[in-house]
C-alpha cells in the first residue's frame, strides 16, 4: 500500500466516531473478544489506544485484510455494497424503501429494522424513519480500503 493512501485510512481510523467503523460484534467486552478469537493481541484500554496499539503491531493492512474487509464482506453482500456504493457514487443517500430491499448480515432479512447493523455504511433515524446520513466508513470504503482490497492479493 503506498504511504500517503497508508495514512489517510490510519487517519480515518483513528479519528472514526465508532471503534473500527462500527464493525465490533456489540460492546467493548465482546468487540474485543472478537479481536482476540480473530488472533489479535493488544493491551485492553479505551479503543483508542486499542486502534494505536494495533496499527503498530500488526499494522495497517493486517486489520484491513484480517477484520476490516472480511467483516464488511460477510455483513454486506455483494449486491448490497453495489447498490450502496451507486449511490455513494451519485452523492445521494438510498432512501429507507430502497435500503429496506436490501440485505444485511445481523437480522438476515432485507431491510432497515435493526439500524445499528447499517452504521458502518448508513445512519438511519429509528424513531422519525429515514436514512439520515452515510455513515463514518462509507467514504473511506469506497474511495480507498475496496479499491485497494481489489487490486491486492488479500491472502492472509
Amino acid at each position: 500500500m503506498e504511504q500517503r493512501q497508508r495514512g489517510r485510512i490510519e487517519r480515518y481510523l483513528l479519528n472514526t466516531d465508532r471503534f473500527i467503523w462500527g464493525l465490533g460484534r456489540g460492546n467493548q467486552k465482546k468487540t474485543y473478544s472478537w479481536l482476540e478469537y480473530k488472533g489479535f493481541r493488544f493491551s485492553k484500554a479505551k479503543y483508542g489506544l486499542v486502534i494505536q496499539q494495533l496499527l503498530r503491531d500488526p499494522g495497517l493492512e493486517e486489520l484491513l485484510i484480517k477484520i476490516i474487509i472480511p467483516t464488511v464482506r460477510e455483513c454486506f453482500p455483494e449486491n448490497t455494497l453495489n447498490t450502496l456504493r451507486k449511490f455513494w457514487n451519485l452523492g445521494e443517500l438510498p432512501d429507507l424503501k430502497q435500503v429496506s430491499q436490501l440485505k444485511v448480515e445481523g437480522n438476515g432479512y432485507p431491510g432497515p429494522d435493526q439500524a445499528f447493523h447499517w452504521r458502518p455504511f448508513l445512519e438511519i433515524d429509528t424513531q422519525f424513519h429515514y436514512v439520515e446520513r452515510w455513515g463514518e466508513l462509507a467514504g473511506i470504503w469506497f474511495e480507498e480500503i475496496e479499491p485497494w482490497a481489489n487490486e491486492t492479493d488479500l491472502t492472509p
